[in-house]
C-alpha cells in the first residue's frame, strides 16, 4: 500500500494552517508546501487541494497528521473527518503529542531549523514513519463535556492556590494563628471576619468581653465556649510575630480581596457542577450507583475514558491515566524505592484520586483498605495511601464499565486484599 499513500503533513496555528505532503513510499514531496486560513473555507480548499493532488497522481489512501496544539485541531480534524471530498481516499487521522514529533526531528538533522514549513514537513515524515500512538478523538457531545470537567479541574487548582495564598497573607498578618487554632477551620466564617475585617491592632485593643461578643455574633451562637474561643484568639495576636501597622492595613486588605475572589471561585465552581450534572444525567452511568460518587466525578472519569473498550484490562486504564510506578534494575538488584509515573492523563488521575477520596469515607471496603496502607510507612501517609487507593478504584471503574452493571457492595470486608498489580 505504501506505493499508494499520500502522507499529509498539518502545522496547525490560530490564523493559518501549513500543509506539506509526501509519498510514503519513497519521501518525494508531492505537493509543496501551501497555506491555507484556519477557518471552514481554509479548511475547505485544504480538503479540495488534497484531494486534487492526490487524483492526480494515482494515490487511493491518506494519512493525515498534526500537532496537538492546544484545541486550534479540533474543529481541522472534525471537518476532515466528515467531508465527502475525501472519503473515496479512506483518510486516516492521527494526533501527535508534541513530544514525539519533537524527538523525532532530533533523529532527522542536527542544528534543526525551526519554522512553520520545517514543521508541517517534519510531521509529514512522522506520518510516513509510522508506529503511530493510539489516536482517539471522541464525539462531539464528549468533547463538550470534557470541557465542562476540564475547566471545573482548572476552577479547583485555581481555588487550590488563592486558598494557599491567603494562608500565607496570614501568616504575615500573624503568624501563630494557624499553629494556635482558635477556629477549626482557617476559612470558617468566625476566622474570616476577624482575618478580613480588622486589622491586629484592632483586635489587640478590644477587652476580653468585646472579643467574646464578636465571636458570638460572628458565630451566630454555635460556639460552645466562646469565651475560650476569645482567649484563644487573644493567645494567637500575642504569640505571633509584631506587624507594623501600616503593613497591617495593606495586609488586611489584601486579604479581605483573596477572600472575594475565593468566593467567587467557589460560586464558579457550584455553577460548573450544576452544567456538568445535567448533562451526564441522561448518559447511561453505573458509577453512579457507588455510594460518593456524585454526578461531577462520574462526569469527569467517563468524558476522559469515553469508550472503555479501548483498555482491554484495568492495567491499561492505570497507564493511561498514570497510576503506574517505574521499575528500576540492574543485574539481579530491583529497587524497592519505586516512583509514580504521574505520565497520563492528568484529568482522569484527579478525578479518579477523587473518587477514591470520597469511596474511603462511604465505602467500608476501601476504608479499610485505604487505613491498612496508612499504617504501612511513617511518611507521605496519607498521599501514599489515597494513591494506591485509587489504583483499586481503576479495577472498580473498569469493572463496571465493561460489564456495565450496577456496584452491589460486598457484605464482609475481606481479610487481605490482592496486591496492586505493578505496570
Amino acid at each position: 500500500m505504501n506505493e499508494l499513500t499520500l502522507c499529509v503533513g498539518a502545522d496547525v496555528h490560530l490564523d493559518e494552517i501549513v500543509l506539506r505532503a509526501v509519498a510514503k513510499s519513497d519521501g518525494h514531496e508531492v505537493l509543496e508546501r501551501f497555506h491555507v486560513t484556519n477557518n471552514l473555507p481554509g479548511a475547505q480548499r485544504a480538503a479540495s487541494t488534497i484531494a486534487q493532488a492526490a487524483a492526480q497522481n494515482g494515490y487511493t489512501h491518506l494519512e493525515i497528521g498534526w500537532e496537538a496544539t492546544g484545541l486550534l485541531w479540533v474543529p481541522f480534524h472534525r471537518f476532515l473527518s466528515t467531508v465527502p471530498l475525501l472519503q473515496p481516499f479512506a483518510p486516516e487521522l492521527v494526533c501527535f503529542n508534541p513530544k514525539l514529533v519533537a524527538n523525532f526531528k532530533e533523529g532527522l538533522v542536527l542544528r534543526r531549523p525551526k519554522n512553520d514549513e520545517r514543521d508541517a514537513w517534519d510531521v509529514a515524515a512522522r506520518v510516513r514513519f509510522g508506529e503511530w500512538p493510539v489516536s482517539y478523538v471522541p464525539a462531539d457531545f464528549w468533547q463538550g463535556l470534557r470541557r465542562l470537567t476540564r475547566y471545573r479541574y482548572q476552577l479547583a487548582r485555581n481555588l487550590s492556590r488563592e486558598e494557599m495564598r491567603f494562608q500565607s497573607y496570614g501568616f504575615l498578618k500573624a503568624s501563630d494563628w494557624k499553629r494556635v487554632k482558635p477556629f477549626s477551620d482557617v476559612f470558617g466564617a468566625t476566622s474570616i471576619a476577624l482575618l478580613t475585617e480588622f486589622t491586629v491592632a484592632e483586635l489587640a485593643a478590644m477587652s476580653h468581653d468585646q472579643l467574646v461578643d464578636l465571636v458570638t455574633h460572628r458565630g451566630h451562637g454555635r460556639f460552645g465556649d466562646p469565651t475560650a474561643t476569645a482567649r484563644a484568639v487573644q493567645e494567637a495576636l500575642r504569640t505571633s510575630y509584631p506587624i507594623d501597622p501600616q503593613m497591617d492595613q495593606m495586609v488586611t486588605a489584601t486579604l479581605a480581596t483573596g477572600w472575594e475572589h475565593i468566593r467567587y471561585l467557589k460560586r464558579l465552581m457550584k455553577r460548573q457542577d450544576q452544567h456538568i450534572a445535567r448533562y451526564i444525567t441522561p448518559v447511561p452511568n453505573p458509577l453512579i450507583t457507588v455510594k460518593g460518587l456524585g454526578a461531577v466525578i462520574t462526569a469527569g472519569i467517563l468524558a476522559e475514558i469515553v469508550d472503555i473498550t479501548r483498555f482491554p484490562e484495568h492495567k491499561h486504564v492505570a497507564q493511561y491515566i498514570g497510576l503506574t510506578w517505574e521499575k528500576r534494575s540492574t543485574g539481579n538488584f530491583v529497587s524497592q524505592n519505586t516512583r509514580l509515573t504521574k505520565v497520563g492523563n492528568v484529568y482522569l488521575r484527579y478525578y479518579t484520586i477523587l473518587g477514591a477520596e470520597q469511596l474511603r469515607r462511604h465505602n467500608l471496603e476501601y476504608q479499610a483498605y485505604y487505613w491498612r496502607k496508612y499504617q504501612e510507612v511513617a511518611k507521605y501517609q496519607h498521599k501514599r495511601a489515597l494513591v494506591l487507593t485509587a489504583r483499586k478504584f481503576v479495577r472498580l471503574v473498569h469493572a463496571l464499565l465493561t460489564k456495565n452493571q450496577s456496584y452491589v457492595m460486598r457484605h464482609a470486608v475481606p481479610e487481605c486484599e490482592e496486591q496492586i498489580e505493578s505496570t
